[in-house]
This record gives structure tokens, C-alpha cells and sequence, in this order.
């Protein structure tokens, strides 16, 4: 619709443009004929006529020489005034063209101004909605920008709870260690406690002499405590052996100066390495216990490290409110906000420009209703005149009627006169007779006229007050009638909402009965069932003999 409508507003501005360089060209060209004009009149013989020719001025309107009735105007030759004519009929002609096309100039901008009009108000109505489409455009794209910083942001806190979550896997991966080489250190002594316990035993300290039976006792214990102790001893060479392998790399790494095993030389701590590798039969001694208290101690500083390199998690939900983020915070609030008011504000400048369209659109429909108002009342005008008409032709043919009746009783009037005449006095003359006839038909036929006007006047009058009386009446029924119509719409409406209602009570009403006769017809089942059992109890009462009656 806006692609044509901008085609018809440059056709237009296409035809202007041409009708303007028509225009131009024609004034060209009647300068030229002054000109040309003025010099034929020049070149001429110097008379006082010629001067007086050249100084006439030409009709612009018409194009034509104005002329003077003086006395001292001299002909001109032949060839000038027949020139000079021919340029006059051009000048007319050219000021006929040029007035046709300024009534087509001034007929065509008029058109083009409503449609310039109508242009206006729909490109300020779609430039209102484009402003209004980039303020949503700008709120979603701070919107987005937002998104997207909270989206780093999760990333970055996504990033610190996985190196947590790191540092305290590895924290529980050494405090499991830990736990385990307390768990051997704590059997270690164990076994030994028991191990003591038994050589005191052995040696008879806290046992009465010769009981077999604690000799064998103690002889078992003794065993079992050795069996505890070289289980405790392989568990805790087996657990050296995988810290030797995974935590002495890390004690170099982590730049330990003193290692708990540094005291013994590389050979011994060869032999024991491949010793304890080869197999676990040789003895534990106090060293690895001190190793492993060692390895204990430095779990528990890694275990330490790791918790210091932890970092401080702040809240899902809520922004940091640092000193460094919260200026951008509420910079970036600011935007968002003027970005909500920049997009409301073209949400009111759209709803203006839409009024404004509407506007126009109801200007256009009250023009177009005033148009066929005036329609209207120049068909009522033409009615009227139609009215009267008929009115002229009703008086008409009542005054020819009457003049046909006026006519026959003159003629009997004649008759009578001319008998009284003969009569009465025969010395009267004809012309005398007709003129006193004459004048009687005249003031007859003149008062019949007057009566007969006052009657189609009454009659006139009766016809427009009983036209006005039908109008009325039938203004009044019409209002009647619609008010009929709007009372039987409120009536058939409260009908249709009673209905609705009592179809919604009796539905209900219905309800209510279905499940009060179900409830019935459950009760009366029940009842029924319960007086089944019971006369089935009583003829099971009667059917059973007494017990004195004696059977035979």
C-alpha cells in the first residue's frame, strides 16, 4: 500500500514538474512574441499612430492590443497589422494555454497536497513504529548484553566451583591416605601391645605356675599376636611402597628440603625398596614406622596446601557488590532503564501517531459525509422546486377546468341579457353588451381565481402540516420501534441468562436426585441383603433340632 502510494506521489510530482516546464516554456515564448512585437512596431514608419500603438498595452487576460476611440489614431500598413494580428491571436492563444494549465496545476497540487497529507500521517505513523521496533531492538539488546555478562559471570563461578571441587577431591584423596596410614600405624600398635602383652605372659608375669592349660593359651595368643604383627607390618610396607611411588615426586616437586628418609644411604634404601618389592618377609622396622609418620605429616601439609588455594564463591543470585564491579553495575542499570523508558516512550509516540491516522481517517469520512449531506440537500431543493411544480400544474389545470365552466354559464348568461335587452330597451347597442359582459366574466373569473388560490393554499397547507404529522409519526414509530427492538434485545438476553441459570439449577437439582437415588438404591440394597442374611439365619435356626427333643 505504501510502495503504491509513494509511485502515485511521484507520478504526480513527474506531472508538476513537466506542467511547471510547460508553463515555463510558454512564458518564454510570449516574451518572445512582446519582444518580436515591439520590434516589428520599431522598424515601421515613425507616426504618432505607431508611437501611440507601441505604447497600448497588451490584455494579458485575453492577449489582445487594447484599443482607443481617440481621433488621432493613423492606420497602419498592411503587412504590420496583419503581423501584429497574428501575434495577438498567438498571445491569446499562449494566455489560454497558460491559463489551462495553471487551473490543471492548481487542480493537480490540490489533489497532491490530501495525498501528501495522507503521506505524512502514514510515514509518521510507520516512522513512529520503526522508533518504536529499535527502542525494543535497544531493550533487548541491553537485555542480551546482560544475559551475556551473568552468562561470564556463571561461567567464571562454574570455573571456581570446579577448582574447588579439585582442591577438595585431592584434600579427600590425602585425608584418606591419612586415615589409612593411622589405621596401620594403629594396628602396628595394636600388635605390638599384644605381642608384649604375650612375652610378659610368657615369662609368667600375672600367671599361677604349672597350668597347662595357660601355657597353651599364652602359646596361642603369643601366635596370634605374631600373626597380627607380620599382617600389620606387610599392610604397612605394601602402603610405603605406593607413597614411595606417588608422593615422592610430588615431595620434589613441592621442594622439600628434608626428606623423612634422607638419614639412610641410597644403597640401604635400594636393597629395602627391592627387598620390600621382591617380598614382605623381612623385618619392619622402627624407620618405616618413622617413614610413615613422615609420609603422614606431609599428606597432612598438602592436605593444607590445597585447602589454601580455595577460592571465596559468592552467590548464584545475586551480583557482587564490589568496589571495582558496582560503578559498571549501575551504569549498566542506568542503560537498562532508559532503555525501558526510551521504549515506552515510543510505545506513546506510536499510539499518537495511530491516532493521529485515525484522525485523519475520521476527517476524511466527515468530509465525504458533509459532501453527501449537501448531496442531500440539493436533491431535497430539487424536490421541492419539483413540488411546486406539480403544484403550478394542479392550479393550471383547476383554472382551465374552471374557465370551461365560466365559459358555458357566460354563454347562458348571454343568452339571458340578450333577451332582457330586446325586452326592456331595444335602443342598446352590441358593443355596449359585450364590454358590460365582458367586465362581469372578468371580475367573475378574477374571484373565482382568488378563491381558488386560497383554497390550494389551504389545501397546500393541509398537505405539508399532514406531511410534517407523517414524518413525525413516523420519526416516533421508527423510535419506537427501535426501542422495541432494544427492549426485546435486553428481554431475550435476561431471557437467554434466566435460562441459562434455570438450566444450570435443574442440572444441578438433577444431580442431586441421581445421587439421592443412588444413595437409595444402595441403602435399599444393603437393606435387602441384611434381611437375606437374616432370613437365611433364622431358617438356619429353624432347620437345626432342639436340644431336648431326642432323635430318632
Amino acid at each position: 500500500m505504501l510502495c503504491s502510494k509513494e509511485e502515485e506521489l511521484n507520478r504526480t510530482k513527474a506531472a508538476v514538474h513537466a506542467i511547471r516546464e510547460e508553463r515555463d516554456r510558454l512564458r518564454r515564448r510570449v516574451r518572445e512574441l512582446q519582444t518580436r512585437l515591439q520590434s516589428v512596431q520599431a522598424t515601421g514608419p515613425s507616426s504618432p499612430g505607431r508611437l501611440a500603438s507601441t505604447n497600448r498595452p497588451v490584455n494579458p487576460s485575453t492577449g489582445e492590443l487594447s484599443t482607443s476611440s481617440s481621433s488621432n489614431d493613423i492606420p497602419i500598413a498592411k503587412v504590420s497589422s496583419s503581423v501584429a494580428e497574428h501575434l495577438a491571436h498567438s498571445l491569446q492563444d499562449c494566455s489560454n494555454i497558460q491559463e489551462i494549465f495553471q487551473t490543471l496545476y492548481s487542480h493537480g497540487s490540490a489533489i497532491s497536497e490530501s495525498k501528501i497529507r495522507e503521506f505524512e500521517v502514514e510515514t509518521e505513523r510507520l516512522n513512529s513504529r520503526i522508533e518504536h521496533l529499535k527502542s525494543q531492538n535497544d531493550l533487548l539488546t541491553i537485555t542480551l548484553e546482560e544475559c551475556k555478562s551473568n552468562a561470564e559471570r556463571m561461567s567464571m563461578l562454574v570455573g571456581k566451583y570446579e577448582s574447588n571441587a579439585t582442591a577438595l577431591r585431592l584434600a579427600l584423596q590425602y585425608s584418606e591416605q591419612c586415615i589409612e596410614a593411622y589405621e596401620l600405624l594403629l594396628a602396628l600398635a595394636e600388635s605390638e601391645q599384644s605381642l608384649i602383652l604375650g612375652q610378659f605372659r610368657a615369662a609368667g608375669v600375672g600367671s599361677s605356675p604349672g597350668d597347662q592349660s595357660g601355657d597353651e593359651n599364652i602359646t596361642q595368643m603369643l601366635k596370634r599376636a605374631h600373626d597380627c604383627r607380620k599382617t600389620a607390618e606387610n599392610a604397612a610396607k605394601a602402603l610405603l611402597m605406593k607413597l614411595d611411588g606417588s608422593c615422592g615426586g610430588a615431595f620434589a616437586v613441592a621442594g622439600c628440603s628434608v626428606q623423612p628418609w634422607e638419614s639412610l644411604s641410597s644403597n640401604s634404601h635400594t636393597s629395602t625398596t627391592s627387598s620390600t618389592a621382591s617380598s614382605c618377609d623381612t623385618e619392619f622396622t622402627k624407620e618405616d614406622e618413622q617413614r610413615l609418620k613422615d609420609y603422614i605429616q606431609q599428606l597432612k601439609n598438602d592436605r593444607a596446601a590445597v585447602k589454601l588455594t580455595m577460592l571465596e564463591l559468592e552467590s548464584i543470585h545475586i551480583d557482587p557488590l564490589s568496589y571495582d564491579v558496582k560503578p559498571r553495575g549501575d551504569s549498566q542499570r542506568l542503560d537498562l532503564e532508559n532503555a525501558v523508558l526510551m521504549q515506552e516512550l515510543m510505545a506513546m509516540k506510536e499510539e499518537m501517531a495511530e491516532l493521529k491516522a485515525q484522525l485523519y481517517l475520521l476527517e476524511k469520512e466527515k468530509k465525504a459525509l458533509e459532501l453527501k449531506l449537501s448531496t442531500r440537500e440539493a436533491q431535497e431543493q430539487a424536490y421541492l422546486v419539483h413540488i411546486e411544480h406539480l403544484k403550478s400544474e394542479v392550479e393550471e389545470h383547476k383554472e382551465q377546468r374552471m374557465r370551461s365552466l365560466s365559459s358555458t354559464s357566460s354563454g347562458g348568461k348571454d343568452k339571458c341579457s340578450k333577451e332582457c335587452a330586446d325586452t326592456a330597451s331595444p335602443a342598446l347597442s352590441m358593443a355596449d353588451l359585450r364590454t358590460t359582459c365582458s367586465d362581469s366574466e372578468l371580475a367573475a373569473e378574477f374571484a373565482n381565481a382568488i378563491r381558488r388560490e386560497k383554497k390550494l393554499k389551504a389545501r397546500v397547507q393541509e398537505l405539508v402540516s399532514a406531511l410534517e404529522r407523517l414524518t413525525k409519526s413516523s420519526e416516533i414509530r421508527h423510535q419506537q420501534s427501535a426501542e422495541f427492538v432494544n427492549d426485546l434485545k435486553r428481554a431475550n438476553s435476561n431471557l437467554v441468562a434466566a435460562y441459562e441459570k434455570a438450566k444450570k439449577k435443574h442440572q444441578n437439582k438433577l444431580k442431586k436426585l441421581e445421587s439421592q437415588m443412588m444413595a437409595m438404591v444402595e441403602r435399599h440394597e444393603t437393606q435387602v441383603r441384611m434381611l437375606k442374611q437374616r432370613i437365611a439365619l433364622l431358617e438356619e435356626e429353624n432347620s437345626r433340632p432342639h436340644t431336648n427333643e431326642t432323635s430318632l
